[in-house]
């Protein structure tokens, strides 16, 4: 457990978390090893699951056009996490990686016990969605 603890800590959106909060939260956690080539998320389909990259790469794209690529220590699927709606971008391994993996009920268990992460995680959320507004300028 203590590995996971201390990939959690290095991802910018839980370092300001407690050693207790990530000791939970990693409880909450699956890690997944996955193939380059993998969708995780489909633009327009149902989601629910948050990734956090622990390595390797994956590219975001909406509507078949790459947007940007993410590495070590970055995060998707946050909105679908929350709400359990539809995807807002696809996005594909581009070479093996490991990530951890959170579902909306693994969430809600989580937050349950610790109100400060439901608040890293929606401003975590809205400063994504300044950013995809300031590309579409």
């Amino acid at each position: 457990m203590q590995g996971k603890v201390d990939r959690l800590k290095a991802v910018p959106l839980f370092s300001h978390c407690s050693k207790h909060e990530l000791e939970f939260l990693s409880t909450r956690m699956d890690e997944v090893s996955l193939p380059a080539g993998r969708t995780l998320l489909t633009q327009g389909k149902p989601t629910d699951t948050f990734y956090v990259l622990l390595s390797g790469e994956v590219e975001v794209s909406r509507e078949g056009r790459p947007l940007k690529r993410l590495k070590d220590g970055d995060f998707f699927g946050e909105i679908g996490m929350l709400d359990r709606g539809l995807a807002t971008a696809t996005v594909t391994t581009t070479e093996p990686a490991e990530c951890l993996c959170l579902s909306h009920a693994q969430f809600r268990d989580a937050i349950k016990a610790n109100e400060g992460l439901t608040m890293q995680v929606l401003a975590a959320m809205a400063q994504r969605l300044r950013e995809d507004s300031a590309q579409l300028v």
